[in-house]
């Protein structure tokens, strides 16, 4: 099992299993028996049957005794039930909803269905870094490529300073780039960092002695090093609308392109502090230009109207990184993101 897919599915159990405030309401045209095929993500089988995807932890109605409970298989039935609590979603055959097989499955992690398309995600969740400093000198970091060359590749060696690790610690190498802004406030809420690749100790010492393991560009003296083992992969949780009222805004696209569309990345300018979660989802609004009134010759803001929904799925303290699910209408940076 891999490393991303196993902390993925333990993380999973942690889900909030509180219901939403919201009603359920089924599409029209959802199934009674769905069965689940490879390729499928919680997303997916939630709007097949919910107007709201996001309602998916109360349409499933899981038991917070029974570890995780959540995790569906490809070829798993399920069957839409009626309740005194409303619709349910159970596996065909249990005994009511989130009802495991006595099935032994505690090998198969691998083989349940995720929440969201993994392949959009993986490399956000493996090498996305927000810094909360632009200084190198924070880091542990490169001093300068061996035999004074002025950047190193794979299979080269690098010194690095400040690097407090054994020989076989494994550091990734991240370049420190521009900051995320607040619109707002022109509070800077951190740093992006571009991945370049990742080393491993050879010699500890000052300075210590580190071969470029793996490169996905040039390794330039000031990069910084950031221990492997520092940086746990986030899972992405059931989706769900906050608890609260939540208003931010798309402040960023990532890989720099100008349209935004379903499964792209957006930067959000709310993190943990603001009380995001993973998991959550928020509704995009376009934000349409102010207009000139002809008449009263005022500057005034049209107000703005639904373009989609998007879910967090890697969460820092002032921002986060969120995947389209879906596009209703054309999205911006600067758009509004609210609770749904």
């Amino acid at each position: 099992m891999t490393r991303l897919r196993r902390s993925l599915f333990c993380l999973l159990a942690l889900w909030p299993f509180l219901a939403n405030a919201d009603e359920l309401t089924l599409r029209p045209d959802h199934p009674e028996i769905y069965v689940v095929v490879r390729g499928d993500t919680l997303w997916d089988i939630s709007g097949r049957f919910l107007e709201k995807p996001w309602n998916w932890p109360k349409l499933w109605g899981v038991n917070p005794q029974i570890a995780n409970p959540h995790l569906i298989y490809p070829g798993d039935r399920l069957r839409l039930i009626m309740t005194d609590d409303g619709p349910r979603l159970v596996r065909d055959g249990m005994g009511g909803p989130g009802h495991l097989s006595p099935k032994i499955r505690s090998t198969q992690l691998d083989t349940a269905i995720p929440p969201i398309p993994l392949r959009h995600v993986q490399a956000f969740l493996e090498e996305a870094v927000v810094l909360r400093s632009n200084q190198p000198g924070d880091f542990a970091y490169v001093a300068a490529a061996a035999d004074e060359h002025l950047a190193a590749g794979q299979g080269d060696r690098i010194y690095g300073r400040q690097v407090d690790a054994e020989p076989g610690k494994s550091f990734d190498i991240f370049r420190i780039g521009p900051a995320y802004t607040d619109p707002e406030t022109g509070e800077a809420l951190g740093y992006n960092a571009l991945y370049i690749g990742q080393a491993i100790v050879q010699r500890a010492g000052d300075p210590a002695t580190l071969d470029v393991a793996k490169a996905r560009r040039e390794v330039l003296a000031g990069d910084i090093l950031i221990p492997t083992d520092d940086r746990p992969l986030q899972a992405f949780y059931a989706p769900r609308a906050p608890d609260d009222a939540v208003k931010g805004q798309i402040i960023g696209v990532v890989d720099g392109v100008s349209q935004i569309g379903q499964h792209s990345v957006v930067v959000l300018n709310r993190g943990q502090r603001d009380g995001i979660e993973l998991g959550h989802v928020l509704q995009v609004r376009q934000v349409p230009q102010p207009i000139n009134d002809p008449v009263t010759r005022e500057r005034i803001q049209p107000p703005s109207d639904p373009a989609g929904t998007v879910m967090v799925f890697r969460l820092f303290e002032r921002v986060s990184y969120a995947l389209v699910m879906n596009a209703t209408g054309p999205m911006h940076t600067l758009d509004e993101v609210v609770t749904p």
